[in-house]
């Protein structure tokens, strides 16, 4: 380990910076991607049995859960999963769920709760299960998580309840998620295609290799992005992407201890307002789709804002920056077989420049990047919740 390089740091430099822990996880997603896909397949026949019992009926309701980093996990898979199974999805953090449940269930429709956790211990994750089971007369749950030896991993299985635990080095030892949030994502995104989970094989193979890539190739010019003076930076991303600017935003502005304020949104919805923020202290990013039709609003969005905003710098992600009209600080494109793949499996790597920009600004701020806030205002596993039963 002592002559291992993470993002281009020895590991005693690492070491003496308090940020080990973040370079190691963010740097072995690519091989945690592939033990997750073993894991799925392995479980293949179980899962596919477990999820049978749940189309009995027709139009079941799917609500995909978890708290901060793990409920954008749901903002990626709920539409997908609606095209591809033809029932109801909704993407729902359990902080919602637990000040207002009797919005979030349908007493006597079918439900499938999925947890997205990392410890499995957060008190939101706990109490809805509780609610879920207080509120729904046919209940179904899977738990997703990445800690064995935390409380939802240890609920028995049964013929209504079914955990996936993934590999135990995707239980991140840092306070910001990174390989627990692609990999716990990826389960997602496997689950929905659990029949045919042999046939992933060459996207599972693909996606790992353009993790690599970027992670070789382009360290650089992330790193270079980070040591630039700004104090906003705005992801942008439409469909199965909105979620990675969701969880994007709050990897940069963890790591840097809400030193640069981050905001995210659709291409489309950013014009709505929010596109006031941008100025010369911005870092705008934008994550191309590789859908030709979602690129013509992308494209249109971006020229806007070299239009009207004055010295901001700009990131584009994915083959839709190739137009030459556009002169971007930083483009990470990709080989043309990234058109090739599902849309929604391009969120796997489209959230590492986020990830590797925190890293590095992190660093730049002299903060501990496996623990940058100084006042513990966050925490790894969030504290202070209290529970209340509005059923009692």
């Amino acid at each position: 380990m002592d002559n291992m390089l993470f993002l281009n740091l020895s590991s005693e430099y690492l070491e003496s910076k308090g940020a080990i822990h973040t370079a190691r996880e963010i740097c072995q997603q690519p091989l945690m991607w592939e033990k997750t896909y073993s894991i799925l397949l392995e479980a293949k026949d179980r899962l596919s049995n477990f999820f049978q019992k749940i189309w009995e009926v027709d139009q079941p309701l799917i609500i995909f859960a978890g708290a901060g980093t793990s409920a954008f996990i749901g903002e990626t898979l709920a539409g997908p999963f609606q095209k591809k199974w033809g029932a109801c999805c909704r993407a729902i953090s359990t902080t919602d769920i637990v000040t207002h449940p009797e919005n979030c269930f349908i007493k006597n429709r079918r439900t499938l709760l999925i947890s997205f956790a990392r410890s499995g211990n957060s008190p939101e994750s706990l109490h809805t299960s509780v609610l879920a089971r207080k509120y729904c007369d046919d209940l179904f749950e899977l738990n997703i998580t990445c800690n064995p030896q935390g409380a939802l991993a240890k609920q028995e299985d049964n013929d209504n309840l079914y955990t996936v635990l993934l590999p135990e080095e995707t239980n991140d030892v840092s306070l910001a998620m990174t390989s627990s949030y692609t990999s716990m994502l990826l389960a997602g995104l496997l689950l929905m295609h659990i029949r045919e989970i042999e046939q992933l094989e060459p996207v599972v193979s693909k996606v790992c290799q353009m993790g690599d890539y970027i992670l070789k190739e382009h360290l650089s010019g992330l790193k270079t992005i980070s040591d630039m003076q700004f104090n906003r930076m705005v992801f942008l991303g439409s469909g199965p992407l909105f979620g990675v600017a969701h969880e994007s935003h709050l990897k940069v502005q963890e790591l840097s201890d809400g030193e640069i304020i981050c905001k995210f949104d659709s291409f489309l919805g950013f014009r709505h307002g929010p596109k006031a923020v941008v100025n010369n202290s911005t870092v705008m990013v934008y994550l191309f789709s590789n859908k030709p039709y979602s690129n013509l609003y992308e494209f249109d969005l971006a020229r806007s804002v070299i239009t009207t905003a004055a010295g901001e710098k700009s990131i584009a992600i994915g083959n839709g920056n190739n137009e030459k009209e556009f002169c971007f600080d930083l483009s990470i494109s990709f080989p043309k077989e990234i058109n090739e793949l599902p849309e929604e499996f391009l969120s796997l790597f489209y959230v590492i420049p986020g990830q590797v920009i925190g890293f590095y600004k992190s660093l730049n701020l002299g903060l501990s990047p496996d623990s940058p806030s100084k006042s513990g205002a966050i925490t790894r596993v969030v504290q202070g919740v209290n529970i209340y039963y509005p059923f009692e």
